[in-house]
């Protein structure tokens, strides 16, 4: 362990105070906790055993002198946290310690330790670290979490309503279920509340416990007092009745539960009720009705049974036996037989151990015959039914009855029905039929034959392009074949389904149903499995088939095919800003466009998102190339959505067949990648595919694999290109410019590998790395800025002002001297949402410029949402200042409006004197490019200055 003695070393301390310090560092030693003291210049003077062993550090790397950052690195080191977080970490202690005040940290090592870390400032300057182990209580905390999660998960989750108290009478736990159930405030019915301030809320919401209040109150008190369980109904406010009950628990409280009982109580009513129309129901049966148990007792009859057999209700009380229910029938003149009483009590056994149900026949003395059936039970015990079945003519009654029935089911069928016999006449036909086909009931009816109904049906043009003859043939023809499905297609648009089936004694069925809904349904299914939704075009399933039925054609006969990829520009934009109800109306309108400039026999298709295809047989390529430009002017050009008006394009990629092979998936793929190619030249283009293009996709795919593994080989570096103002020749400022030195590539060019990454979103952290790199560097130079290109894709990922915010204080670079470039694409995809992150920069001191202006859509309405710094005039126009008339006045206009605007102006791309000349006389204030210098790595950068300085001085 290190020595007190290099503390603070020197040959004139006294020998006691030497002892003390030993004693002390041998109790730190003894401590459970780490020690650690550092000073003012946060090197350490003081530590324990303990705290080494906490961190698995070496005592030969953390003693006495060590710094705290070389102790944090030495740690990172050890595996107790990553190296990559080394600065962060640094950087954020250092901040806190700096702050004076003691504040307390938790950190998990990567071992799965959690330390408890209390870092607390000294009196006279520097600070001391005391350290404690506290996994087991991390974990104990997270496991009494999670149980806690679990009870208040089941607890929220009961179907009943619960409330705990304890045994002071408050409320110790209530669930969201009883809030719910009694309309109750969550602010007032909360732990820690009294029982007597839940009642008084509970009764103020309406609710009522079914005596007065005071009376209520005090019977629940004297249940508390009694400790007795107990339930109780009470009505809740919206006249529902809950059942509460009450618990009490052994540490003197107690739990109620409450549960909505309505429906059981409505339950239990219906039953008394139907109990009561069942007894109404056996006392007014026409039938006598009675029920025996198995010992052959009565149990319940009715009083029609009691008048068939004369019996009085003092006779037939429950538990009277069969035999005896008979002698007294018998005896009281209701009916005679020549068997005697225990002979029939025998038959009557026998035919409920037979389990015989067959009626039996008992003619009684005022002349009535009765119908008496023996239905045994399966529990045991049997039910007698008796029926007077005097009048016989209620079977013919009956048979009437039946007849009338169904007639009137016959007449009120949804389905046609007609029986023929087996010379095809009408034996019976309904109403339904008749309607169905607009016959004449006079002449369909019992008797006619089919042929004379097909011959009446046809002369009122009901079947179209046919004759009765060929209609009746056709029939008997398939009525040879046996049982059988037809559909008649009628001349009104309606398909009538016949269906046919033989009788038993020689004869048809036949019954007739419209199943037009029907076969209009499923022609609608079929075709929204094969159409988009929204447009109703054909979609990818419907558009394959016609691809393939089209290079069949081609294969044959053939001719030419083209097939054209469109895929909007700035789509997700419109979606994003304006929401997908305006994007679908888009959607609806380039569909509407696409259909109405392709030829008749074309197919155009949406095959999802903002992605549509055409198939175009014609000359090609001409056709298909006369369509793209015809389609990118039109499509460029869309009507205002949701009163804004909107940027879109389309990009159209063509293969054609036979030239680019017939198998459709070949075909696609070159469409894709000609697609790609024209989204690559710059979007609202066409572009024909090439063979080189295959070979182009295949090196970018390369390209993209290698640039993923980029970053981590440490294969980026930044070069800087200086900034002067025209006016004073000063250095203002350098731009970082991203360089990619590709291990066997060498150097790739931004314009290549920038679009991937901005793509595949590589560019998030590329740009991080960019940014806290370059605010690194400008942060050793002297009072001069740094300007950094920020991608449009950074926008749309979170945290970009706190990446900034960090940059900065790593570097320790002053906000001012930090310039961020935003080009116009970013305010595109989403100007509100951008313009609002860049108030946020600006707010932290940062400067915010516009970079390659002039180039896009509406540059002057960004100028007027957000006061830039600066403008970049881009290189195209100050290139081509010699030659092009409308470069040299959109310069000097541009100069002129940041004039205006008091934004400064950079002309961007000047090499030659006459260029700096002609920008200086328009009016720009600063410029950059090859004349002042080239981008230089950052070795050179103090070069740069000092030349740049020196020209200064000599001008």
């Amino acid at each position: 362990m290190t020595s007190t003695r290099n503390i603070e070393p020197g040959a004139g301390r006294e020998q006691g105070a030497e002892a003390l310090l030993v004693l002390s560092q041998l109790a730190l030693d003894r401590m459970e906790q780490g020690v650690c003291v550092y000073d003012a210049d946060n090197r350490i003077v003081l530590l324990n055993r303990r705290y080494l062993e906490l961190f698995d550090l070496s005592a030969d790397v953390v003693r006495q002198g060590t710094s705290y950052r070389e102790v944090l690195a030495h740690s990172a080191t050890r595996g107790n946290f990553p190296e990559s977080e080394l600065d962060a970490l640094y950087a954020s202690r250092i901040a806190q310690i700096a702050a004076g005040e003691p504040f307390r940290t938790e950190q998990r090592l990567s071992s799965g330790l959690v330390m408890a870390l209390d870092l607390k400032p000294l009196p006279g300057g520097g600070w001391m670290t005391i350290c404690d182990d506290v996994t087991r209580r991390a974990r104990l905390e997270a496991e009494l979490r999670v149980q806690t999660e679990r009870s208040q998960h089941a607890l929220a989750n009961m179907s009943h309503g619960l409330i705990m108290y304890d045994a002071e009478s408050r409320v110790v736990v209530c669930n969201e279920r009883f809030l719910r159930l009694y309309n109750l405030d969550a602010d007032i019915v909360k732990p820690g509340v009294s029982h007597s301030t839940v009642i008084e809320h509970w009764m103020s919401r309406g609710n009522l416990p079914g005596m007065p209040a005071d009376e209520f109150h005090d019977a629940r008190l004297e249940d508390i007092r009694s400790r007795k369980s107990k339930s109780l109904l009470v009505m809740r406010h919206d006249g529902r009745m809950v059942q509460a009950a009450s618990r009490f628990l052994p540490d003197g409280g107690w739990v109620t539960v409450h549960e909505d009982v309505t429906e059981r109580l409505r339950y239990e009513e219906a039953l008394r009720q139907q109990n009561v129309m069942l007894d109404a129901a056996l006392e007014n049966m026409a039938h006598g009705l009675a029920f025996y148990d198995s010992d052959m007792r009565l149990r319940v009859c009715n009083n029609t049974y009691r008048k068939i057999y004369m019996l009085s209700p003092e006779e037939t009380k429950p538990g009277t036996h069969l035999g005896e229910l008979i002698e007294r029938s018998i005896a009281n003149g209701a009916f005679s037989s020549e068997y005697s009483p225990q002979q029939i009590l025998e038959s009557a056994g026998a035919r409920i151990a037979s389990r015989d149900s067959s009626p039996m026949r008992r003619r009684m003395t005022n002349d009535t015959v009765v119908s008496v059936r023996y239905c045994a039970l399966p529990e045991g015990g049997f039910v007698a039914t008796y029926e007077d079945i005097t009048e016989r003519e209620r079977a013919v009654e009956e048979l009437s009855e039946q007849y009338r029935r169904f007639d009137a089911a016959l007449n009120n069928m949804s389905q046609g029905l007609c029986m023929l016999d087996s010379s095809l006449r009408v034996i019976v036909c309904n109403r339904r039929y008749i309607e169905m086909y607009g016959l004449s009931p006079d002449i369909v009816k019992p008797g006619v034959s089919m042929r004379e109904i097909m011959e009446h049906s046809c002369s009122l043009g009901i079947h179209p392009n046919t004759t009765a003859a060929r209609l009746y043939a056709d029939y008997v023809e398939r009525l040879r074949e046996g049982e059988h499905t037809l559909h008649r297609h009628l001349s009104d648009g309606r398909i009538i389904k016949l269906n046919h089936k033989r009788m038993e004694h020689g004869g048809w069925v036949v019954t007739y149903e419209d199943v037009t809904e029907r076969h209009k349904a499923q022609a609608r299914v079929a075709h929204m499995a094969r159409h988009d939704s929204l447009t109703d075009l054909p979609n990818r399933t419907l558009f394959r088939e016609k691809m393939g039925e089209g290079l069949n054609q081609v294969a044959i006969a053939g001719g030419a095919m083209a097939v054209l990829c469109f895929d909007l520009d700035n789509f997700k934009t419109v979606n994003d800003r304006l929401g997908h109800a305006a994007g679908d109306r888009l959607l609806r309108w380039v569909a509407a466009r696409l259909k109405e400039n392709v030829g008749e026999h074309d197919t155009v298709a949406r095959l999802g998102g903002d992605e549509f295809a055409v198939l175009q047989r014609a000359p090609q390529p001409q056709s298909a190339e006369q369509l793209a430009r015809r389609l990118v002017e039109i499509i460029g050009r869309p009507p205002p959505l949701e009163n804004q008006s909107i940027h879109i394009g389309v990009s159209i990629g063509i293969a054609i067949a036979p030239d680019h092979g017939l198998d459709a998936d070949e075909l696609m793929k070159c469409a894709d990648l000609a697609l790609y190619q024209a989204k690559a030249r710059g979007r609202g283009a066409y572009q024909l595919f090439e063979p080189e293009m295959e070979e182009e996709a295949r090196s970018r795919h390369a390209l993209e694999h290698d640039l993923r593994g980029a970053l981590e080989g440490r294969q980026f570096h930044l070069v800087f290109q200086p900034q002067v103002r025209l006016d004073t020749s000063e250095l203002t400022g350098f731009e970082a410019l991203l360089r990619w030195n590709h291990p066997t590539r060498g150097l790739v060019s931004p314009a290549e590998f920038i679009p991937i990454a901005e793509e595949n979103g590589l560019i998030v952290p590329i740009g991080e790395w960019a940014l806290r790199t370059a605010c690194a560097t400008a942060a050793s130079w002297p009072d001069v800025a740094v300007a950094v290109n920020l991608s449009p894709v950074q926008f749309r990922s979170r945290g970009l002002v706190a990446m900034v915010t960090n940059a900065l204080a790593e570097a320790g670079l002053p906000p001012r001297r930090l310039e961020l470039e935003v080009t116009e694409t970013a305010l595109l995809d989403d100007s509100e949402a951008t313009i609002e992150i860049l108030h946020q920069l600006r707010a932290l001191g940062v400067r915010v410029s516009l970079d390659d202006f002039g180039v896009g859509y509406s540059s002057l309405s960004y100028l007027r949402k957000f006061p830039f710094d600066r403008i970049k005039i881009d290189r195209s126009f100050v290139g081509t200042l010699g030659e092009s008339p409308e470069s040299i006045a959109i310069v000097r206009t541009i100069a002129s409006l940041g004039a205006v605007l008091g934004v400064e102006t950079t002309a961007e791309g000047v090499e030659t004197v006459e260029q700096l000349d002609f920008v200086r006389e328009c009016g720009c204030t600063a410029v950059q490019g090859y004349y002042f210098g080239k981008p230089c790595p950052t070795a050179e950068v103090r070069g740069v200055i000092e030349r740049l300085s020196a020209t200064r001085r000599v001008a």
